[in-house]
């Protein structure tokens, strides 16, 4: 037999190992139908002898490799199934949360467009219209800016439990923000665009009092991890309304359970965040450091949890291996023939 009488024969078989391989991964192994899973175990002998055939009669073409790293990833999944776990916290952060935030880039970036859309909204409907400010800005934040001062000049006598405090509710609104996905990401938009406007708000009451600068220089310390982790979390939400409103290939209630679960390592992983975020609010940003040690400790904090998501959680086998398994047998098929 001929290589390409081979792929032929065979790569209905491997195409249907693969389509196990993508049901296990969405549903658990444990929750994958007991006929399922006899017929992919069987599908996984049959690549095993496919693979030893291919190694022994064709040694030096692509179906080898591509037909071992599909051997390889049915063997972990039939009889490792616990390997990826086995790394815990470790592998949670190296990989998984950097990982399934990237595969959320879309709906982030949008919330992220969202948020400053409605801050220069804010802000021009504010500058023009002073009276909006009490809709927006409390009357505390009111006075203190009248009163030329921020209204965070406390913060430095209380720090520990303003920390606390502070990382309490944003921690709140971010769990909000990605529960709120579940109303077909209508509350997530909402809270995104009411928290840009209020932002805006306050710069330009700050601005038309002459406090601009130094309301800069407060943010922009903690606002670096801050203000991201609140648009991975509208992300993280918007990323199940999408599973909701647009179910992809599988039905929407995989859709859902499958886009669920990324969500939900999604904002696990923001908490740190705002708990570093929550501290530096208290201790630092409204500190007596230099406005322009505050300004580079806020571009190395952003710069660093941008490479860290960007980054992190690559691998050679992924970068090389963009298709899965079967699809780059099939496509080494029709184009050596």
């Amino acid at each position: 037999m001929v290589v390409h009488e081979f792929i032929r024969s065979r790569k209905d078989s491997w195409a249907r190992l693969q389509a196990f391989l993508e049901q296990a991964r969405r549903l658990s192994l444990a929750r994958v139908p007991l006929d399922d899973f006899r017929e992919g175990s069987s599908l996984y002998r049959q690549a095993v002898a496919d693979l030893a055939y291919a190694r022994m009669c064709f040694p030096g073409h692509p179906v080898v490799q591509e037909l071992g790293r599909l051997v390889g990833q049915a063997h972990s999944m039939l009889y490792q199934p616990g390997r990826a776990r086995s790394s815990g916290w470790t592998q949670f952060w190296r990989r998984t949360w950097p990982s399934s935030v990237r595969l959320a880039a879309g709906p982030i970036l949008l919330a992220a467009a969202l948020f400053w859309a409605a801050a220069v909204v804010g802000f021009f409907l504010t500058a023009w219209t002073p009276a909006l400010e009490r809709f927006f800005v409390s009357p505390a934040m009111r006075e203190a800016i009248t009163a030329k001062r921020l209204w965070t000049e406390s913060l430095t006598r209380t720090a520990p439990t303003a920390g606390s405090h502070i990382a309490v509710n944003n921690i709140n609104v971010c769990l909000l923000s990605w529960a709120l996905g579940l109303t077909f990401g209508v509350g997530t938009v909402w809270l995104v665009v009411f928290n840009g406007i209020m932002l805006g708000a306050i710069a330009a009451a700050c601005l038309r009092a002459g406090m601009l600068a130094p309301l800069a220089e407060f943010v922009i310390g903690h606002g670096s991890l801050e203000l991201p982790a609140i648009w991975i979390s509208a992300g993280a939400g918007l990323l199940m309304a999408n599973a909701m409103l647009f179910p992809g290939r599988y039905g929407r209630r995989d859709e859902i359970r499958l886009q669920g679960r990324t969500s939900v390592r999604i904002i696990v992983g923001v908490v740190p965040l705002l708990l570093v975020a929550g501290a530096i609010e208290a201790f630092i940003s409204p500190s007596d450091a230099p406005g322009v040690a505050k300004a580079l400790l806020g571009l190395c904090l952003g710069f660093a949890l941008l490479g860290y998501i960007l980054l992190c959680g690559r691998d050679e086998r992924n970068q090389e291996l963009p298709k899965s398994p079967s699809e780059a047998i099939i496509q080494t098929a029709s184009g050596t023939i």
